[in-house]
This record gives C-alpha cells, sequence and structure tokens, in this order.
C-alpha cells in the first residue's frame, strides 16, 4: 500500500506554495477597484414629473403613471370610473378626489384645488 502525500500549489515561478486566499483576496481587489470606478445607478428614461411640493403632475411618460380608466373594454375618461364606489354609491368630496387624482385627472387630494372649508 503507498501513500501519497498532497502538495500545496505550487507559484508559477515554482518557487514555494501559492496561497489560494491570496489569489482571492488579489480578485476580489479588483472587482472591487472596477465597481468603484463605475457610476452609481442608471438614469430613468422617464420624464420627472414630481413637483415642488411632491405632487405629480400628469405630464407624457411620468415616472408615476397614472391608472387608465376602462369600462366596457373601452379607454374612457376617468369621470366615468370616479362615478361610485364599489358598493354603487357616488363618489363625493374626498373620495371623488381622490379617485379622479388616481387617474391623473385632478389635483391631489388636499392640495388646495378641491376647495376648502371656511373658517370661524
Amino acid at each position: 500500500m503507498s501513500t501519497t502525500s498532497m502538495k500545496p500549489f505550487a507559484s508559477s515561478k515554482g518557487k514555494g506554495p501559492a496561497s489560494p486566499l491570496l489569489a482571492a483576496i488579489f480578485v476580489a481587489l479588483l472587482c472591487g477597484a472596477s465597481a468603484c470606478a463605475s457610476e452609481e445607478g442608471t438614469t430613468p428614461t422617464c420624464t420627472q414629473d414630481l413637483d415642488g411640493e411632491g405632487h405629480i403632475d400628469n405630464v407624457e411618460n411620468g415616472c408615476n403613471p397614472f391608472a387608465t380608466c376602462v369600462v366596457n373594454g373601452q379607454v374612457s375618461p376617468p369621470a366615468e370610473c370616479c362615478k361610485e364606489d364599489l358598493q354603487g354609491n357616488p363618489l363625493e368630496g374626498y373620495a371623488l378626489a381622490a379617485c379622479l387624482y388616481g387617474y391623473g385627472a385632478g389635483p391631489a387630494p388636499g392640495s388646495g384645488g378641491d376647495g376648502g372649508g371656511g373658517g370661524n
């Protein structure tokens, strides 16, 4: 029965053992250096549609798209989808404003564009 001993990996110059750990560290440093050299993130291809107050403006190719009102398979005006709630009750006030805003057809609810109450 013969026994064989395992030899360590030899370096490319044949002088001493090469360290797999050292090679892994070297590769990690190279990968890390290339990651730091590239630009961070990507630039969106949409149009920025937030105003200074954080409200969404309805713009072509906006980054925050609005819903599309579809009635009987046809694209319809948002008012058609905002007539009533799921129980059949007519939408009014804040609920109506929120629905229309969801379709991009009105200002954000509470933004001042939907009227307001009086004082004392």
